[in-house]
């Protein structure tokens, strides 16, 4: 068995190719299978770094009897959902329809023609209280299969029909118009910003962010409340505030790799002190961003500091582990530790024992009261926490009976380290990332995601401009020319550009359709880093890809995430198609679209001003901005913690997106520090401007090449201002005094 799927380029089907399982790939064939033998679809969806879906592979695929049985009366078909988000998104409608809940694996059985009839999740080997076994399962579908397919067929129809029924609901959202900010205060989007904050306030967890436990970061929601900082008034305040407790624990907490850097899917608990350990690229693409604007924004140098350490390690740990040859970024890191014996242990990689540490460190000194602190040897004396994790292993329920010098924990800072600790506290933590280095490594899955990869750019060139780190410009512009080099087919007479969503080894798989989210993830990312470098070749190509996402995304004035060209996905859903305006792991693609046309919308606006002075916007731009916006009024106060990337583009709207900026004359070093300033407001700017020898006509230097820097929001133009706190005045008047020196 497991031939079909033995040499798939997915890492995620290949775990599986030694199954007895007669595994399919995701595709025509299999389901014309199906219809051939009479007999119903399994689908098993899931993705490399996925814990749960080891734990059912071993416990159910591996074994023979179930293959046996799966084998004779179903299609088993595998789907690595992040090669197929469009069926992914799907299937998961169906699952959470049926069951109330979803999540990976997901277990879907389908008639022959795609058409969900019954599903769930993750299902034991053996019946526990109110989950039956995956055994009982199958043979209840199988049992409805032959003695009431009728039944089935009308409750596949009724279940399509609710979901063509709600994805049409969804396609409401985008019927009306956001209203744009009036005059220079924006006072129309104030008060949606304002109830926006208010609310989250509100639904602030005492442990930090807007949910209860598993605890996952909130980035979009986290994105909102820093632009929605830098404005004035209480609101912006409230909003800092809450940025900043919920960024500063996530930092200190066992959610973030202190030693080798990047943050964990989530914590399965309310304390964030036991990670889910997988590590996915789309969750420390929108970190890194937050830490980097965090670092520079945040009034309170320690908190600032921490952040400014987060962000520094994401950077590293994408460097270091995920860059593959070539420029691009790897998808994931198993939360599984494949050990020599080939068993599966989560987070065996990077728990330790507090006999390790001890060995490693010295024994620890001037130990105080409180739940297990330690103290770093040395004259800083800084607190950092071992958890104690009873799950880890592998839920391995005789660590909870193990003496506590051996009982396995993970690692999270007590408290904020003062701005003198870090120093020792980094030694500490480079002696045991040394050791942990020795042990048996994760695995990782080396597909580049097109759109994930465009938002690590996006932050990578964000970060570079406000942390002042050229090395991650290097990796931007690295990952950049890979994009458009292996994912990007050009226009040509008879065909507009395509990008592909999926590439292995440097070769993209042109039978994988990339969906809304890639195409807009890569336009942000080359746009920022037109912003970062100044290179206008970057903005030509976001404008190539925008237009392509334009044409197949955009129908009769309605935006849909994908192509809708799969005929399971459409059968699904009775024919539907979808956009989704919520948030989930990535934010709502109709928002990052919204995002990426409201920045080219004020370079065009830029563009025209070197012509003629008079700032005239990009009107059919800005029409399907407020399109695709048109319903956060609705949700500001509703539920802001479902729709924070939407938010965060009103807040732009309200904040930057309706300012430019100009930069010319001045050294390099100031034109830097303009251009920073101008990264954190997200305003339209034309990367760093010309320099002294080049002024434009539009703008020109100062005297003596001096640096002039020209602001203008709403069509109004200030006038020309010279030093970077004026430019700071203008661009972030809500931001600290300690940034406005540039």
């Amino acid at each position: 068995m497991g031939q079909r799927i033995a040499s798939s380029a997915s890492a995620y089907l290949r775990q599986h190719a030694h199954q007895p399982v007669d595994w399919w790939p995701y595709g025509d064939e299999a389901f014309a299978e199906a219809k051939t033998r009479d007999i119903p679809v399994f689908l098993s969806i899931g993705y490399a770094a996925c814990h749960w879906c080891h734990v059912m592979a071993a416990e159910s695929f591996d074994d023979p009897g179930v293959a046996a049985y799966l084998n004779e009366h179903f299609v088993p078909i595998k789907v690595d959902r992040e090669e197929h988000p469009a069926v992914d998104e799907a299937y998961m409608a169906a699952t959470q329809t049926l069951t109330g809940a979803g999540g990976w694996p997901m277990s879907v059985f389908t008639l022959p023609d795609g058409r969900a009839i019954h599903a769930g999740t993750y299902f034991p080997p053996a019946p526990r209280p109110g989950m039956p076994s995956f055994g009982q399962v199958l043979e209840a579908v199988t049992d409805a299969w032959v003695n009431r397919r009728d039944a089935l067929e009308l409750q596949a129809t009724t279940l399509a029909e609710h979901l063509g029924s709600a994805a049409g609901g969804q396609a409401k959202m985008f019927s009306r118009a956001l209203p744009l900010p009036t005059g220079n205060n924006g006072s129309v989007l104030a008060p949606v910003v304002s109830a926006a904050v208010n609310k989250l306030a509100a639904l602030q967890d005492p442990t930090g962010g807007f949910a209860p436990a598993p605890k996952f970061p909130p980035s979009p929601v986290l994105d909102f409340l820093l632009r929605a900082g830098l404005g004035l008034g209480s609101a912006a305040g409230q909003a800092t505030a809450l940025a900043s407790d919920t960024l500063e624990t996530m930092a200190r907490s066992a959610l973030a790799d202190h030693l080798g850097g990047g943050f964990a899917r989530y914590c399965v608990d309310p304390g964030w002190k036991i990670p889910h350990f997988e590590k996915m690229l789309y969750d420390n693409a929108q970190l890194l961003g937050l830490y980097a604007r965090a670092a520079v924004q945040l009034p309170d140098p320690e908190v600032a500091k921490l952040c400014r350490v987060s962000a520094m390690g994401i950077s590293r740990w994408l460097e270091a582990r995920m860059l593959l040859p070539g420029g691009g970024f790897a998808s994931s890191i198993d939360a599984d530790t494949v050990m020599p014996d080939g068993t599966h242990h989560e987070g065996a990689t990077y728990v330790f024992t507090r006999a390790e540490v001890a060995g490693i460190l010295g024994e620890p000194s001037g130990n105080r009261a409180g739940p297990r602190p330690d103290a770093l040897p040395g004259k800083g004396n800084v607190f950092w926490q071992l958890w104690e994790g009873a799950r880890l292993p592998a839920e391995d329920a005789r660590a909870a009976s193990l003496p506590p010098q051996d009982a396995p924990m993970t690692i999270a800072l007590s408290r904020t380290p003062s701005l003198f600790e870090w120093p020792e506290l980094a030694r500490a933590f480079a002696a045991l990332e040394a050791e942990r280095a020795k042990r048996v490594q994760p695995g990782r899955d080396d597909k580049v995601v097109a759109g994930w990869n465009g938002l690590v750019i996006a932050s990578l060139a964000e970060a570079a401009v406000l942390l002042r780190e050229p090395r991650m410009l290097e990796l931007a512009t690295g990952a950049a020319s890979f994009l458009h080099a292996v994912h990007w087919a050009p226009a040509t007479a008879s065909a507009g550009g395509v990008l592909h969503r999926i590439s292995h080894q440097g070769r993209a798989n042109t039978a994988i359709d990339a969906v809304l989210e890639d195409y807009v993830g890569v336009a942000l990312g080359f746009q920022s880093l037109g912003v970062a470098t100044g290179e206008h070749q970057w903005f030509a190509r976001a404008d190539e890809v925008l237009a392509s996402a334009q044409e197949i995304f955009l129908q009769d004035g309605q935006p849909r995430d994908s192509a809708a060209n799969d005929p399971r996905v459409r059968a699904v859903r009775g024919g539907a198609s979808s956009a989704e305006a919520l948030d989930d792991a990535v934010p709502a693609a109709t928002s990052l679209l919204a995002a990426a046309l409201l920045n080219r919308a004020g370079r065009l606006q830029l563009d025209a001003a070197e012509k003629d002075p008079g700032f005239v916007r990009s009107e059919a731009d800005l029409a399907v901005v407020r399109m695709l916006l048109g319903f956060v009024p609705a949700l500001a106060e509703r539920a802001p913690q479902a729709v924070g990337s939407a938010l965060g583009v009103v807040a732009r709207f309200l904040h930057g997106s309706s300012t430019e900026l100009a930069v010319a004359g001045g050294t390099e070093a100031e034109r830097r520090s303009a251009v920073r300033l101008g990264v954190l407001a997200g305003v339209s700017q034309r990367g760093e401007g010309g320099g002294p020898g080049t002024p434009s006509a539009a703008y020109p230097a100062g005297p003596k090449g001096q640096l002039r820097l020209y602001v203008c929001r709403g069509g109004i133009c200030h006038a020309p201002v010279s030093g970077l706190p004026s430019l700071a005045a203008l661009l972030v008047p809500g931001l600290s005094r300690s940034m406005r020196g540039g």
